[in-house]
Order: C-alpha cells, then structure tokens, then sequence
C-alpha cells in the first residue's frame, strides 16, 4: 500500500476499537467460559465475532479481529492486537476459543522497481501524486477493453484523483514520469472514512492496452498467468459460494516488492480499520474494512506489494483477494468477487468466458451520509452501471429500507449504454433509530441477477440540540501581568445533528473572584458542525495575583447540559521587574596600563520604580573576571541614565577583548542584563619586570541552597545555605553569608556570620525567612558569601519560593436561576447554587434566604450543614406568585455565613409575574411517515395546558386535509394547569388516495392563543408491496443414509397483490456448502393464496450428521426477511438388528445333545445382510461368535452351537450380546423375530 510521497509504510493500521473493557470481567457474573469438550463451528464463531467485535474494537491497542481455525480442530475467534501485554482480552466468547496475534501496526505499503512492456502483473504502478504499488491483474469488461487492477490508494490516490488522471510504470517513487504513462484512470470505490463506515474493498481499475499491458506474472519467477474463474464459484453467479471455506486456503502472489510468496488464509470475516494518514504516531485519517480476508505469515507482502492478485497455490490459480494492507505478521486481502462485481470485469486470464452477448445491469454503490437523524430527509446516492456488452433500454432503480419494511422510493433510468454508468438520489426520512439497511435493486432482468442489488447500512441517531461550550483559550502561562487588558477566547460549536436559529447567549465568569467579565449574544444561531469564537477583554487591574479560573457558559436549553459551560485556569502574575542594559561605549583601542571608560546606559524598561542602589560589573568575557563595577541609586519606570566604569588595563592582555557590562539587580528578564563591546589592549612601553606573583588568594563556594517550594504569606520558611572552602588554603578571617530577596529589590532576609573555613571544609547555616509583607508571587532568593576571594563567579547561589495567599472563609452565591415568566397563581422553581470559593472547608450549618425584593417578602429560609473547600451544593425553592403583584420581581439569594468576601455572599434574577390566561395548546401528533393502502395507522395526539387556568371539557378533532374528511373526534373532559392529554386515532387507509396526506389535529376549545390550537404530520399512502413468504417447511426428523426423505414446502402471499409471474422455490443443504437440492416453479399465486410443493430428498451420498435445509422462494419482494425457512433433519448411519433367532437340537450316539441357534442379521429394510458379527452367550457364559453369510443357502444366517449336553439337560438358553459390521451401528430396538418364537434377544432351545 502507499501513502504520501514518502516510502514510509504509511499506516493501515486494523483497530476494533473500543470501550472502557469489554463487560466480561472476573466480577461479572456471566463471565464467557469455555465448556470443556465442546465442538465449537465456524458459524458459532461468527454469531461471536459478530457479537463482541465493537467491545473489543474498543480497547486500546486492538487492531482486528477475524474467525481462525485452532490448534485442535475447533473454530476460534482470532484477535489482532498492535503489541503484546494488553490487559482485558477474553480466552472465551460464549464458549467460543479466543486467540490472539500480535501484528504490529498494519500497512499500505510501498518499494521500488522497474519499466517494462508490456508490463507483467506484479510490476510497480502509480498514480502521479502516491509512490507506487503493484499491478494486481489485467482485467476485462464486457465490451473487451482491457484494464489495470488495483487499489484505490495505489491508482486513486485514496479518493484524491479525479477520472481521467494518467497512471506511470513504474510508480513515481520508482522514477516514473509522464513519460512512463501506461493508463487512465476508469473508475475506482469511494473509501468512506466515517468512524461506523463498512468498506468492504481498496479497488480501482485504469483504461489500458494489451500492447503496454500483459496478463501474467514474469515467467522466470512468477506464477505464471491465472485462472480468470474466481475460487469456488461452482453456480458461475460470480460470488463465492462459501466463503467461510476459504479458512485454511493455501494461497500465493506476486508482487512488486516481495515477489513470488507462499501463504495460508488464517482468518475471514475480519474487521479493520485502516489508517491512511499519519501525523507522528498518531492515525489521522481512519477508514474501517469489514469481510476482510487474514493471510499468514507475516513475510506473504512488504512494502509496494498493495494491488497484488492472490491465488489459490495449485495448478488452478484461481483469484482468491486482493492484497491491500499487512504487517510484519499478517496481510490483509478484498474479496476477489467482491472487486470484480463492483467494476463489472473479470480477470484476464486462461480459460475465459466464451464470448457472445452479455445483458448484464449491476447496482454497484449505494451511500449515503455517514449517520442518518430521524424524522430528517437524507440523500442516498445508487450508482447503476451497464457491466454487460448490450445497450438496455428503460428499466426502474427501487430503494428500500428493510429495517423499516417501507419503500423509499423508486426512479425510471430510460435506458444505458453499454459500459457506462448513471447515478440516482432518493430522498429518504427514516422514522425509527438504530442501524438501518437501505437495499437497491435494479429491476431489468438480465443475465446475472447476482449483482442486481447492493445494500448499505447507515445508522439512525435521534435528533439532537446540543450547542456546547467546546474551548476557552487565553493567553500563553505567564503573559498575564495584573493591571493589563488580555483577550479571552470561547469557542462555541454546534455538536449536535440539528440547526439551531435561536441566539446563544454566552456569559464569561471569573470563578475565583465571583465577578462575570461579560456576556455576548452569538445572533443567529448555528448550523450542524459551526463553530464561533467570541473575545472577551478582560482588564486584570484589581485581579488578586494567582490563579483564576475562567467560566465560559452559554443559556440556550439544549439536550445535553454536560458541555454547556467549558472552565480554564489562568495565573496572574505580578508588574515585572525589568533593568535593562540599553547601549554600550568605549575606546576602541587602549595602550596596556591605561584606563580605558567603558559607559554604559542603564534604564528601567519594567513596569516597578527600583529605589535602591544596585551595581553595573564590567567583565572581560561573558564570565570572565570582574573588571570595575559602577553604581545606579535608584531609576524610575522608563527612566535611563549613563554609568561611566573606568576599566585600568594594567595585566591586561595585549590582544583583543569583549567586555561587558552587566546590571546586578535580580528582575524578572535577565536576558537584557548584559551588553558587550570590543577593545583592544595594545603593547605599552616596556614595563619594569614584575614583582613575583602573589600566592593565590582563597576561594569560598557557595554549594547549596534549600528551601519549601511554597510558603503561606505569614508563615517562617526556612532557608539552608552551605558554604564551602574549595581553595588551597585556609581562611582564618571571619567571613558573613547574606540570604537577600531578588524579587524585592535585593532586600536583606538576614546574614550570619562565619568564623573561618579550612580548606575542604563546609558549613552550614539556617534563615528563618518571616514571609509577613512578602508579595504574593514567586520570589528569588540569593544566597552570598561576602568574602572577596579568588573566584566571584560561585559566591552565589538562588532558587525560586513561591509566597501564597492563606486560605480564606469565602461562600459565594454563583447563580440563581428561575424562569423568566411565571403566570399568577402558579408555583416557580428557583435554584440557587452556593460553592465554597475560599480555601477553608466550611464545617458550621449557614442558611440561604430567597427573598422577593420588589415586594420586600422572604420566600424561604434553607439550611446548608457546611460545604468543603471547592464544593458547590443547590437549593430549590417554591415561589408561589398567588397574591403576588403583576410586573417583575426581583428575588435575591442570600448566605448567611460571615466570611472573608461579603461581595459575593448575594445573587439575584427576575421574574416576571403574568396574569393567568388560558391556553390550550396541540403539542404533538404522531404517525409513521408512510403506510401500505389498506392497512390501518394509530394517529397519537397530544394536548397540554400551557395556560394559567384550568380548563373544562373540548374536542380533539383530527382530519385528513388532503382528502377534507374527519378522522375522529375524540373529548377531553377538563385539564388542569400544566397537564397533558394524550388520545389516539385509528386512520384506516382502504379509501385513501396513494400519495401524501397531512393529517392536522385540532382543539376545539376557544382560549388566548389560537396560533397552537393546531399541529399536523404528514403521511404516505404507498401501494402494498408484493410479498410471497416461505410459510412452513415441513420433513422427518430422521433418515437412514440412502433413504429418501420428503420435504414439505408451503409458501403463501401475505403481500398487497397478486403475483402473476412465475417463481422458483429452492430447497438446499446448508450443512453440505448450500448444494440445491431440488427446485420447483410455481405460475404466481393471487394474494393471500398459498401453494404447497413436496421435494423427494434422496440422501443418498449424504454425510452421515445432523442436516439443515432451507427452503428459498426466489421472487424479489418487498420483504426479504421471510422469503426463507429451514428445517434440521438428521442423516443417521445405516443399521444393524436381529431379524430371527430359530433354534434346533441334534442327538449324539453317546446320549448327549448339541443346542443350536440360527441367527438371522437385518438391516434398516429387513433385508438379510451377509458379513455381521454375532456375538452372544450359552446360559451366560463367555461369549461367543460368528458372522452371517449365504454359504449354506440362508442368507444373512449363522448358527452358533452348544454341545455335549447330558440328556438329563432340558433345555439351554441363548442370548445376543451385540451385532457389529463396519460402517453400521447395532439398533437393539429393532430385533424382532417374526414366527414369535423368541424375543429377538434370546431364546431357549428345549430337547
């Protein structure tokens, strides 16, 4: 596969994604178990897979699932997952076996290779914007023009290429230029990349020759050239008979990167979802396959071999798939009939189909939006094509949704020619939510009625206003400096699936402080997806230093209040402190030993007056020595004045030197602290010779600092400084350490002196820094040894301590609400909402007071017992506006609790009290959105006191005014203030003209409103469909292999019409790879008749097992959901019975006698079967045996004997032990002995 103008494997990453778990954990009760030693099939694990594929899809890191066949026999359900160790995968599924590999991110890949024409299949191909991919096969329609079969990523560039683009070989990443051009691209598969989308195929084809374009793989390495009948399609309807016989299939193809390889399909029935773009790790672009085909190993494909055609590894080379995707473990394939329906081609190999005139019209698309709303009309788009040879005349496009069992619609295509396609829309409006399936079909009979409908499952939602409040951004952390204006943005979108027209009203809050920065009206509304960002200026002088956090709320009522308010934090900070050092002059040059004035313009560039001296060094390099130092007493906002430091150059080096000069007040933007300039120490005249060189001085470091990160203003936080001597020599003089605060202009925290350090060691010592008065910011503290020594650049050392507000007592009343009318007389519902603001747990009971204000009355008193730090909590209270005066009011909520921050302790919201009225309105009326003629609908209808009043009896009429008749009257006899009503019609349509009927729904009662006394729905009388139902399916429960079982078949009109044409009734065997059994056709059938036809099973040759045969009348109608029964009949095995047991006796000269038995073996039609063996046993004794045969003229006998018995012996007993004969069972309930002279079991034979 390929994507981009990289040849990374772009990835195609297979993801079942998923959900929190799946619901089978060791809590659960119902938790799937594997029963031990039970036959697991193939259709139980795709009831399974089916079943549990959107759970597991939904855990992380799961990237497909398949059925497999397991290591012992059993049918398994096979889980793909991107990396080992993913906790939460089931062993079992409903007794299902469950496997997991772990293939590694799946891919659409890409390599290179070479020209050549013609070109072989399995040769690089592209389109001019992917890299390249392979040729799959040379394919053919109807008409005889040859094309390129791949995928859609690889000739359309997924999705991006228009009809008509040229496509190289080689592909572009294999050096293919325009010159390279071998096609034109035809037609290829739209992907959906909607997250419930169900693709099923990765295809293109592009218009070539067979001059440039050859139909088998290279001789000396491929496979040669393949079959152009696809696998198992013994019916020749172009579809596989049995897919699911495809698991275990040896398979091999040739391809563009990896060549000839050879592999097993391990999995079908997969589901995957495919990434197409990638930005890092992340999929961007997903698209998700359905009734994908899994191969094994891992090294079948590689990167370029996407189009590759896979084949069966026999002589055969059947098509099986087309490869589109893999990893390092898997490869993923389309199924092969799948592709080729979908363009009207076949394959271009050895064995063609015999040429002649082909009829052949194919529903090839159907699409629609990638989620429905009910009760919304949506365009669905069937796409038709001429895949046959001949022109076709007029002939109707029908859609259905057999979710809903209605009809959408259908449209008259006046005729096509051959090879082209044309493309109908219907409007649909499903009425019910959940998946629904929408079926096109053509209605031209042609040649082949298996591409004659296509079918599309699109889901339904309900219909959903939900505006949400979806980001507040701010400026970046640390940019908000108190006193300043910022811009606050929120982003409002409409994620719902409805328009919205009404204003949105959208109020920003500062929670933290209790105060709203603004509220603005977004006119108009939104549309579905829109969004709006609006600014609101937020001026920061006054705003406590720390963080605030941001409330974004917008008022219009929605569905869904969760997203209705979206919050961000955002931190304060202080003025800053800014010295910056601005400009810089020297001499250019200076003889060694003189002094050279260095003056450097310092000025305040902050926004806090420094009043208090601070030092401007001058170093020879950025950390070089220290040269001279100047002083700055003091500088105001925006103030700027000129050091002069004279820098003696005596020691100096003659060479060039970068000084610079650097301000040692600790502000907030140490990046504009130095400046530098260049000069150059020139030779002086020649010096005396220097005094010998002094000992080196000693060097004390400060080494480490500690501190609390965080401190309450007010509380003692202490410092620790370690000092050390890191010089050669002892330091006797006492020395001090001074812990200073940079973000105070350097103020002196305190200093403790040190009385001399050995060289090696180290001290330590503690300050108590007294935070009361400290600046609510972040501070930094420096920590120096004041003793001048060999090396300034380690006598200080800082870290940073954050002085925080103390936690306060500060309950505010964020928000009262109540509706904006009330009618006089009724009750109004107003909710406060309290939250603890401060940082203090409130743990004493305070009460909120609803007071009206305008009538200077309390309404209520509630009680709140206390509200932790954080914490909000609401009360409700009832309002009742009897008495109350007409016009607003305004009532205001109060906590009672004294806290730190009385601002906030009130809130308030008006209402106005209206006179009652009355006012009955039709609030709704409900039908389906269309109905069969004849049938009856239930019209619901709804009626509500929106009022003041209540009032007595009216009417609710309801009529049809398409038609101007009175459907019904019904009475209501009286609703109170608030209530509603419901009363449901019986609309019986056998009259109703075919068409749309607005039904409008009236209340008779004369009140204050007219403009809701009335509501309507509109219906549709469709024609009833024909449908012709399998009624019964009837048969034994049982035969005997080899006999034949009738089969009953009724089938009956239960649709709206009479059925003229002739249709078939099939009856197959399910378990025997759905073989027909028998067809029978029956010359229409009137409505409501029903016909019965019996078919004569002969099972002869049947596996010996449990059978399933479904009966299928064949007429298309308007409901295919009973167009099939089936019904389970078991084949047993040939058996096995005693037929007749004779005994005799034989008198020996010695006085004894022999006993014998002749034992006669039947099979299941009492027929004498030669070849048994008898065992049995004389009084009991040990068993003994012999086997049936016609040797003596009885067919099917043998004789067992007992001799030497003494006359004085009256009798011995016989009796069977077992029957046993390859391939039969012994059916001991079936011996009899027809002259009654035993029991067909034993017998006693008497002298």
């Amino acid at each position: 596969m390929v994507a981009g103008r990289t040849l990374l494997r772009a990835s195609v990453v297979a993801v079942l994604l998923a959900a929190p778990a799946v619901w089978y954990a060791c809590s659960e009760g119902a938790s799937p178990t594997g029963p031990a030693g039970t036959r697991v099939g193939l259709r139980t694990a795709f009831e399974a897979q089916r079943r549990h594929t959107p759970s597991l899809l939904a855990i992380p890191g799961v990237v497909g699932t398949a059925v497999t066949t397991m290591p012992d026999g059993n049918a398994g359900v096979l889980i793909l997952a991107e990396r080992s160790g993913i906790t939460g995968l089931p062993q079992w599924l409903e007794g299902v076996p469950v496997t997991v590999r772990v293939t590694g991110r799946i891919m659409i890949y890409s390599d290179p290779t070479k020209r050549q024409r013609p070109a072989p299949m399995g040769f690089s191909v592209g389109h001019p914007a992917i890299t390249a991919g392979t040729i799959g096969a040379r394919v053919r329609d109807a008409l005889g023009r040859v094309y390129i079969l791949s995928n859609n990523h690889v000739l359309a560039n997924s999705n991006a290429a228009n009809i008509g683009d040229p496509e190289y070989q080689p592909g572009p990443y294999d050096g293919g230029t325009a010159a390279d051009q071998i096609a034109t691209l035809t037609d290829f598969q739209q992907i959906s990349f909607a997250t419930n989308g169900s693709n099923t195929i990765d295809a293109a084809i592009a218009l070539s020759s067979e001059a440039v374009l050859d139909n088998a793989t290279p001789a000396d390495e491929g496979y040669g050239m393949p079959n152009s009948t696809i696998w198992g399609d013994a019916d020749g309807d172009g579809f596989f008979d049995n897919r699911d016989a495809l698991l275990g299939l040896n398979v091999q193809k040739y391809g563009r990167t990896t060549h000839l390889t050879h592999g097993q399909i391990t999995g079908v029935n997969a589901t995957v979802s495919v990434c197409y773009e990638v930005s890092g790790l992340t999929c961007t672009k997903i698209a998700r396959y359905v009734d994908q085909l899994i191969i094994s190993p891992g090294t079948f494909s590689g990167g370029g071999d996407s189009g590759s055609l896979i084949v069966t590894d026999d002589a055969n080379l059947n098509p099986v798939a087309l490869l589109f995707a893999g990893s390092s473990t898997v490869t993923i394939g389309n199924r092969i009939d799948l592709v080729l329906n979908r363009f009207g081609v076949t394959i271009d190999g050895f064995a063609p189909p015999p040429p002649g005139p082909l009829t052949d019209v194919s529903v090839t698309s159907v699409s629609g939006p990638s989620a429905a709303v009910r009760g919304s009309p949506s365009t669905i788009t069937v796409i038709v094509k001429n895949v046959g040879n001949q022109d076709v005349s007029s002939f109707g496009v029908t859609l259905r949704d057999t979710t809903e069992h209605v009809t959408v619609g259908t449209q008259t295509v006046p005729g096509l020619a051959a090879g082209l396609a044309t493309t109908v829309t219907f409007t649909w409006a499903p009425a019910t939510t959940g998946d629904h399936t929408l079926l096109a079909t053509q209605t031209l009979t042609d040649d082949r009625a298996a591409n004659d409908r296509r079918s599309a499952t699109i889901p339904v939602e309900a219909p959903l206003s939900d505006i949400a409040v979806s980001t507040v951004s701010t400026p970046p952390s640390g940019t908000v400096i108190v006193g300043h204006g910022v811009n606050i943005g929120v982003t409002v979108r409409n994620v719902g699936n409805q328009n919205v027209a009404s204003d949105i009203t959208v109020t920003l809050r500062d929670s933290t402080s209790g105060t709203t920065l603004g509220t603005q009206t977004m006119a108009g509304g939104l549309v579905v997806g829109a969004s709006r960002t609006l600014a609101f200026p937020w001026n920061t002088t006054g705003a406590a230093l720390g963080i605030h956090r941001l409330v974004a709320t917008h008022a219009l009522a929605d569905d869904n209040a969760a997203n209705n308010r979206s919050s961000t934090a955002i931190s304060v900070i202080p003025k800053p402190t800014d010295i910056a050092l601005t400009a810089i002059t020297a001499p250019g040059s200076v003889a060694q030993g003189d002094t050279a004035h260095v003056v450097a313009t310092v000025q305040n560039v902050g926004e806090v007056d420094i009043g208090t001296s601070f030092a401007v060094a001058l170093t020879d390099g950025w950390n070089g020595p220290t040269l001279a130092t100047g002083t700055v007493n003091g500088l105001a906002v925006g103030a700027s004045t000129n050091v002069d430091i004279p820098w003696n150059t005596a020691g100096a080096s003659i060479a060039g030197h970068t000084v610079f000069a650097t301000q040692q007040l600790a502000d907030d933007e140490p990046s504009n602290n130095s400046i530098g300039i260049f000069i150059s120490v020139t030779s002086p005249t020649p010096p005396p010779p220097p005094p010998p060189p002094p000992p080196p001085p000693a060097d004390l470091a400060v080494t480490g600092i500690s501190a609390p990160a965080r401190v309450n203003q007010g509380d003692i936080a202490p410092v620790t400084v370690t000092v050390k001597n890191v010089g050669s020599f002892d330091v006797t003089a006492n020395f001090d350490v001074v812990l200073t605060d940079g973000s105070a202009g350097n103020a002196t925290l305190g200093t403790q002196a040190i009385a001399g350090l050995a060289a090696g060691a180290s001290v330590t010592r503690t300050f108590n820094w007294n935070t009361a008065g400290a600046a609510l910011s972040g501070h930094t503290l420096f920590a120096t040894q004041k003793l001048a020594d060999n090396n300034s650049a380690n006598n200080s050392i800082a870290i940073s301590v954050i002085v925080q507000a103390p936690a306060t007592t500060d309950l505010a009343v964020n928000s009262v609400t109540a509706p904006a009318t009330v009618a006089q007389g009724s009750s109004a519902g107003v909710v406060v909402s309290v939250q603890n603001v401060g940082g203090l747990s409130v743990t004493s009971n305070f009460d909120v007071v609803l007071t009206d204000a305008t009538a200077g009355v309390t309404i209520g008193t509630q009680t709140i017992a206390g509200l932790p730090a954080a914490a909000n909590t609401s009360r409700t209270f009832n309002w009742s506006t009897t008495g109350a005066a007409l016009g607003a009011h305004t009532l205001v909520a109060t906590q009672t609790l004294t806290d730190a921050n009385a601002a906030n302790n009130q809130g308030s919201v008006t209402v106005t009290v209206n006179a009652p009225s009355t006012d009955v309105a039709v609030t709704g009326v409900t039908a389906p959105g269309s109905i069969n003629k004849g049938s009856t609908a239930t019209i619901g209808v709804t009626v509500q006191n929106v009022g003041g009043l209540s009032v007595g009896g009216f009417n609710v009429v309801l009529t049809d005014s398409t038609a101007g008749v009175t459907i019904g009257t019904q009475a209501v006899t009286s609703l109170a203030v608030g209530a509603t009503a419901a009363r449901s019609f019986t609309w019986n349509t056998a009259t109703a003209a075919l068409g749309g009927h607005t039904l409008v729904a009236t209340q008779s009662l004369t009140d204050d409103n007219a403009a809701n006394n009335q509501r309507s729905a509109t219906v549709n009388v469709v024609p009833a469909p024909a449908d012709i139902a399998l009624a019964s399916i009837t048969g034994p429960g049982s035969v005997t292999v080899g006999d034949t079982a009738p089969v009953v078949v009724t089938v009956q009109n239960v649709g709206g019409q009479d059925v003229t044409a002739n249709f078939d009734v099939v009856l197959t065997d399910g378990t025997a790879g759905n073989a027909i059994l028998g067809t029978q056709t029956i010359p229409g059938l009137a409505l409501g008749a029903s016909t019965t036809r019996t078919f004569a099973w002969n099972t002869a040759g049947a596996v010996v097992s449990g059978h399933i045969l479904t009966a299928t009348q064949k007429l298309p109608d308007a409901n295919s959901s009973n167009n099939a029964k089936a019904i389970a009949i078991t084949v047993n095995p040939p058996s096995v019975h005693i037929g007749n047991l004779d005994g005799s006796t034989v008198n020996a000269p010695d006085g004894s006698w022999t006993a014998n038995v002749r034992i006669a073996a039947h099979d299941s039609r009492h027929n004498p079967l030669d070849g048994v063996t008898v065992r049995g046993s004389w009084n009991s004794a040990p068993d003994v045996q012999c086997v049936t045969s016609s040797a003596d003229g009885n067919p099917g006998t043998c004789v067992l004997s007992l001799p030497s018995l003494p006359i004085t012996t009256r009798s011995a007993y016989f009796g069977i032990s077992g029957l046993s004969m390859s391939g039969y069972t012994y059916k001991p309930s079936a011996n009899h002995d027809p002259d009654g002279s035993s029991n067909g079991y034993s017998l006693f034979v008497r002298h």
